[in-house]
């Protein structure tokens, strides 16, 4: 099977993880509502963190599932600098899902360097 261009992206812009023992694994849940989500998941034993994205929505959504549970950190508060750039640099143009994937990737590698364990998720 082919893959797809955004499971390249991701890979590249994730290889940091995947190079500490994360598989990755891109899929999609129909919702009630006609509505979709894309899920980016990167799973290191049972724990596993998504980048979660709504067909349609303009929002990411990150999750982290550890020890059985699931935990959904504030990265606007613990990088409110970044986002107060990235914010400013796309007033006036909308930024773009792919930019927003380059984003959050950006924040996570940060996070993923400069921690023990990733959200709780052993390193």
């Amino acid at each position: 099977m082919k893959e797809l261009q955004i499971e390249t992206e991701m890979k590249a812009a994730f290889a940091a993880f995947l190079e500490k023992g994360f598989s990755y694994r891109y899929f999609y849940e129909k919702g009630g509502d006609s509505s979709c989500v894309y899920v980016y998941r990167f799973q290191k034993g049972k724990d596993f963190f998504d980048l979660r994205e709504v067909s349609g929505g303009e929002e990411l959504n990150f999750v982290v599932y550890c020890g059985g549970e699931y935990a959904f950190p504030l990265l606007k508060r613990l990088y409110a600098k970044e986002f107060s750039v990235f914010r400013r640099r796309h007033f006036f143009r909308r930024a773009t899902k792919q930019e927003k994937r380059a984003f959050f990737a950006l924040l996570l590698n940060k996070h993923l360097a400069e921690n023990e364990d990733f959200f709780g998720i052993k390193i």
